[in-house]
């Protein structure tokens, strides 16, 4: 197999043995057609379409059937043509010599020349000598080819001798590989022997035996080695082998080489049987040398259609108490996730209704913890809002039966697990009113009745509880302004539209058995639900922009501006506990701001201010330029005060032509520590034929109390058209875009 490799995408079984026929698809030779059939192709025959000959200068030779030709020659065939200086060829069988300047034109874009070639116009086959030129793809990528001896068996089919195979332009390619024999398959693959491997002429490898995929068909083959070094790891190595099981199945194996930590061993395997089913299941194992523990992770991913408009989906999400993601996975998501999520769901929507039946199980990846959540299962049955009659009173509904299982004690030394059902149901009506052109108010009434089968005082159960609620809502919604402003320019006319659009929402739920409510055990909103009393308040204004041309108009909104509070009434009526209390209403003043005003800005920022103490709470803000093609910068940042705040910044430069380089930083202001450096320098030479990466990630790992500086280099190899050797492919790491 080639050492260079490929894309795992691009493999195929090329056993020549799957081509013999089998005791299931064995059929005996059919009998001779009846006579009439031979007239009717004999007939054919003579409507065969005939060789067409033009020349400066034709000569026939009847008592052979040739024809002579030379100055300028051209010999076409159906949409197959030959250009040379010299032809001697039979215009029936197709078959003939030519000489000088030859040029060989075929329906799928190959073009070759040689000095003189053996032809066969109609059957496609012949023989080219010091021949060169380019070979057609379906990927639309040219392949370059020069060989002493080129010999064609068919359209397709090439025998090539003491070649050179590139995709690269110039009479020296960058890159190129020289055989001393090939079998090519055009638009499939290509087999040689006696390999070399150039970049700019000189020899860098060499290889005895290669494969090259020449489409983006699935092959069965090794594929491209990944490479990289880091101080944690040494030097490490990833080979993987792609098995193309059949149209419908696939799998890759891999066995990857790290230095100081050991071998580590992967299995992913793909399927799709039908149009309506899919799936992959992926699983890594390693026995680390450096911390002596056994690490191990198990993904996997399934989807089906079902029978009478139902649908499964499902997801295993499977590690080793030894946080597997945290110590081997580059990904900033991968390392920071808190917790496996394994669930499966079995659904149907018909109509204005849908049921969802849901099963869940999440455990802790937090070193020092053991929390486990798992719903086992959960059945919910929504109806989406529906009208009445004609009475513009809607109905709409919320029942769901959940079993939760989940431990009290999330540490180590202490397991508490609990089983607890719940029942919640939970109808609504609502009657929007228009009282005026400019101002529509919508109230909502609802009940909830909520049953648990257990309760908890501290970790002790106290029974089984009921809570009944009633929740009222309603929604003010105007007076609604706008103003558009006209801007016209040469290609056509610019609108900008502004609008302020005020709503008021008023939320009440009455107070409950204070007793009751602190028995029941919290896990999510429905259990988390306190006595309301609040009004709050939302100022939108947006900013659209309508850009229209002789052919066609595009709108979208370039700004978005909010301020939204709310007053509690609750908090303003409770009775104070001390001198040093006090009563605080109105909740923090939240400002969120979003807009894209060109293609080359992007600034959202998003904040909340505490009124009583005079501080800000939070600040997130993301801004972005690209002030030139070449050039673009973006900042985060993410601040609570007193309790986190963190920077994360990105750098894209494209300077010479081909080279690009990235920078990005992921630094914590809270605890005054640069958590992650990433830095990417790439070329992709102009004529598109290769590119070259290099990636360098510097970062702290913090895992199981152990604080280690890590530095990784990960090393990519493209060269378009045969594969890569890749080390960073599609890894994104901490770079941003916009």
């Amino acid at each position: 197999m080639l050492a260079l490799g490929f894309n795992p995408a691009l493999a195929q079984d090329t056993y020549q043995g799957g081509q013999f026929p089998s005791p299931y698809n064995y059929a005996p030779i059919p009998p001779p057609p009846p006579a009439d059939k031979i007239q009717r192709k004999a007939k054919n025959k003579n409507t065969e379409p005939p060789i067409h000959v033009s020349a400066d200068h034709v000569e026939q030779i009847s008592e052979k059937n040739l024809i002579k030709a030379w100055g300028r020659v051209r010999i076409t065939y159906q949409t197959r043509a030959v250009h040379a200086d010299r032809i001697l060829i039979n215009p029936e069988t197709g078959k003939g010599e030519a000489n000088g300047h030859v040029l060989m034109i075929a329906e799928n874009g190959t073009r070759i020349r040689a000095t003189r070639a053996q032809i066969n116009i109609k059957s496609e086959r012949g023989r080219l000598f010091d021949a060169h030129g380019t070979l057609g793809s379906p990927k639309g990528i040219e392949y370059f080819v020069k060989s002493k001896e080129i010999t064609k068996l068919s359209e397709t089919h090439y025998k090539i001798k003491e070649a050179s195979l590139t995709t690269c332009t110039g009479k020296i390619p960058d890159w190129s590989i020289d055989v001393s024999e090939a079998d090519v398959e055009q638009g499939d693959r290509a087999l040689f022997k006696g390999g070399v491997v150039k970049i700019r002429n000189m020899p860098v490898g060499y290889i005895p035996i290669g494969y090259v995929p020449l489409d983006n068909r699935r092959k069965t083959g090794f594929l491209t080695p990944s490479i990289g070094q880091s101080n944690l790891d040494g030097f490490t190595l990833g080979n993987s082998f792609f098995w193309a099981i059949n149209d419908q199945h696939d799998a890759t194996i891999g066995i990857d080489y790290m230095e100081r930590r050991g071998v580590q061993a992967s299995l992913e395997y793909r399927y799709t049987p039908s149009a309506t089913t899919s799936g992959q299941f992926n699983s890594v194992f390693i026995d680390d040398q450096v911390t002596g523990n056994f690490f191990w992770k198990i993904d996997a991913f399934h989807k089906q259609e079902l029978p009478y408009g139902w649908a499964l989906n499902g997801k295993l999400d499977l590690t080793s108490s030894d946080n597997f993601n945290k110590t081997f996975r580059d990904q900033t998501e991968n390392r920071t996730r808190r917790s496996t999520d394994s669930w499966a769901t079995l659904f149907k929507t018909w109509g204005n209704q849908s049921f969802d039946l849901l099963a869940r199980l999440r455990e802790s990846e937090d070193d020092g913890r053991d929390d486990t959540f798992g719903i086992l299962p959960q059945a919910i049955w929504r109806t989406q809002p529906v009208e009445l009659g004609k009475t513009n009173i809607y109905f709409n509904q919320d029942t769901n039966f959940t079993t939760f299982v989940t431990d009290l004690d999330g540490s180590i030394r202490t397991d508490k697990v609990v089983n607890l059902q719940r029942i919640d149901i939970h109808p609504q009506l609502s009657a929007p009113v228009q009282l005026f052109p400019w101002l529509n108010f919508t109230p909502t009434v609802g009940v909830r009745n909520t049953y648990y089968s257990d309760s908890f005082r501290g970790m002790t159960s106290q029974g089984s509880v009921n809570r009944e609620l009633i929740d009222v809502r309603g929604v003010l919604e105007g007076p609604k302004f706008n103003r558009v402003f006209h801007v016209d320019n040469k290609s056509g006319s610019t609108k900008f539209k502004h609008l302020f659009e005020p709503r008021v929402q008023y939320d009440f739920i009455p107070d409950m058995d204070q007793v009751d409510r602190n028995q029941i055990f919290q896990i999510d909103g429905i259990d988390q639900i306190p006595n309301t009393n609040r009004i709050g308040y939302f100022l939108t204004q947006r900013l659209l922009k309508k850009v229209t041309s002789d052919s066609s108009s595009n709108t979208r909104q370039i700004a978005r501006f909010e301020i939204s509070q709310s007053y509690d009434f609750n908090e303003a009526e409770r009775a104070l506990t001390s001198s040093m209390d006090k009563n605080r209403p109105f909740s923090l003043l939240r400002f969120d701001w979003d807009s894209r005003p060109f293609d080359f800005l992007m600034v959202n920022v998003d904040s909340t201010v505490d009124l009583y103490e005079g501080h800000i709470q939070t600040v997130n803000f993301d801004v972005g330029v690209r002030p030139t093609d070449n050039l673009m910068v973006i900042m985060e940042r993410r601040m609570a005060r007193n309790t986190s705040a963190s920077i994360l910044g990105t750098i894209d430069y494209s300077f010479l032509p081909g080279w690009n380089m990235k920078f990005s930083a992921r630094f914590d202001e809270f605890n005054e520590t640069l958590l992650e450096k990433n830095g990417r320098l790439s070329f992709n030479d102009p004529c598109g034929c290769w590119g070259v990466s290099l990636d360098v990630i510097q970062r702290l790992n913090i895992n199981g109390g152990l604080r280690q500086e890590e530095t990784r280099f990960l090393f990519n190899l493209t060269l378009k058209g045969l594969g890569e050797i890749a080390g960073s492919e599609g890894e994104s790491f901490i770079h941003r875009s916009f």
